[in-house]
């Protein structure tokens, strides 16, 4: 029997258990491992707009720093000397009660069954008026956006708690997550990874054991993972997360149906391995492809290279680290999308290989490729950024110019219309211009020099956060 649920102001608490399917095959790390609930354990700190706090004007989230603290940050101007604060714990006491004033740390005892536990809580208030997003981080049907302050906000699916907002439902506007101090992020099909400015790394998703903690079970809320604190680089597929380290190493973890691991099997993996290739300095990766660059600048990858996206030449796959055919320039970055990779060589120039079904490689026809073309187009463009998506890619200029090609079914190409004919030919985005973009399914998002956030293409759970239930928006929209 759990304790009494006691939570102040007190209202109705539901703990739910999240059964996980089967996996496919067998898995070397355990597949599920239950938790047993501690009964002195705070599990949500909520600042509510109630008749004790009147002047709030939203509700802050905490965050959850293991058995011992909480910490929230509440907007610019907000009054934080007579707040209650409503907690949800299972335990018969919790101290003190009523208002605080939380200027300074207030300490709060958990008490059940005679036993007890202590929480130190810090409330701050945000020294930034206006923030505005500086970085964003694009998944296949979801964005990150980090803002200046140091929060983090997201929007769109979360079908895999990759959003870290504790639970399972899609966000269709953005959300706050409660974390704090955020410097860097990352994000993928079914798992993010955050950085803090102590160096710290945190992780939500885990379906397939891609963090790396040791077990399948959901991680709905960011939590803690030592492994990726010294990690430089971070590359998110499908089912599996990989990290550089400083000494040129790469290691991954998570389901590896399709050897993505290179591990000479096919057998999940919930704890990091490493991955036989080394003096990285670069690492790529999205759907069941990995791009590395080594230090004495040759390329190697591997993964199914269904379409001739390893540019080998053939379509065969890979489950080991391969030297690629790159162009002679050299390579400067490399960007891939599961399908599709491009490359911008030494000299400036954009080169493609992959699928081409919809024209997305930008070379003004529909033949795939299997070995890496000059898409001629960009010769006389300054292109600083590739962004492939499934069936569409953007070509960013470093002037802010964004250019097009491939599918237009659900708006993808930005300009204001859709079409079942696809754009083989790229084309401008008249009247837009962006510092970043990002995404990999069938939204798009650019982050802007001011520092709003826009999205367009498809909307399925609510993926442009705009709070519309539209399937798709054909135009660049502001995110808010």
């Amino acid at each position: 029997m759990f304790s009494k649920v006691k939570k102040i102001p007190v209202f109705s608490f539901c703990l739910g258990l999240v059964l996980l399917g089967a996996m496919t095959g067998c898995n070397k790390d355990p597949e599920y491992i239950p938790v047993h609930d501690k009964s002195t354990v705070i599990f949500d700190f909520w600042l509510e707009k109630t008749t004790s706090n009147p002047k709030l004007n939203r509700p802050y989230q905490g965050m959850l720093l293991g058995d011992t603290a909480i910490r929230l940050m509440v907007d610019y101007g907000t009054d934080i000397t007579a707040l209650e604060p409503t907690i949800t714990a299972y335990s018969d006491s919790v101290e003190p009660k009523g208002k605080q004033n939380f200027t300074n740390p207030v300490r709060y005892t958990v008490t059940s069954n005679g036993k007890t536990a202590a929480y130190t809580v810090r409330i701050t208030v945000n020294p930034i008026q206006s923030p505005i997003v500086k970085s964003i981080a694009g998944g296949y049907s979801q964005v990150l956006a980090l803002k200046n302050d140091g929060t983090l906000w997201v929007c769109g699916s979360n079908a895999h708690a990759q959003l870290g907002v504790g639970d399972y439902s899609s966000r269709n506007r953005l959300t706050q997550v409660p974390i704090y101090d955020v410097d860097q992020i990352f994000t993928g099909d079914a798992a993010s990874i955050i950085k803090l400015k102590d160096g710290t790394a945190w992780g939500s998703g885990n379906q397939f054991g891609q963090l790396g903690l040791g077990h399948i079970n959901s991680v709905v809320t960011f939590k803690r993972v030592p492994f990726l604190d010294d990690a430089t680089q971070i590359a998110i597929t499908f089912n599996e997360v990989f990290a550089l380290k400083g000494d040129g190493t790469v290691w991954g973890a998570g389901r590896n149906y399709t050897q993505a691991l290179a591990q000479g099997d096919n057998e999940l993996r919930a704890t990091f391995v490493k991955v036989p290739v080394s003096n990285v300095k670069q690492i790529i990766g999205c759907g069941d492809d990995l791009l590395v660059q080594k230090n004495n600048g040759e390329v190697w990858g591997w993964g199914l290279n269904f379409n001739g996206e390893l540019g080998l030449a053939d379509k065969t796959r890979r489950t080991t680290p391969v030297l690629l055919r790159t162009p002679s320039a050299g390579v400067a970055k490399i960007f891939t999308s599961g399908s599709t990779t491009f490359l911008l060589d030494n000299n400036g120039k954009v080169w493609g290989t992959g699928a081409n079904g919809r024209g997305h490689l930008g070379m003004s026809d529909f033949k795939n490729r299997d070995t890496f073309a000059r898409i001629s187009f960009f010769d006389t463009k300054a292109i600083d950024v590739i962004v492939p998506h499934t069936g569409a890619t953007f070509f960013k200029e470093t002037n802010g110019t964004i250019w097009s090609a491939g599918d237009n079914v659900y708006g993808l190409m930005g300009k204001g219309t859709t079409s079942i004919v696809s754009d083989s030919t790229p084309i401008k985005l008249n009247g837009f211009t962006a510092t970043t973009l990002t995404g990999t399914g069938g939204a798009s998002y650019a982050l802007k020099g001011d520092g709003t956030l826009w999205g367009w293409g498809a909307n399925a759970a609510g993926t442009l956060g705009t709070g519309l239930d539209t399937t798709y928006i054909s135009s660049p929209i502001q995110i808010k």
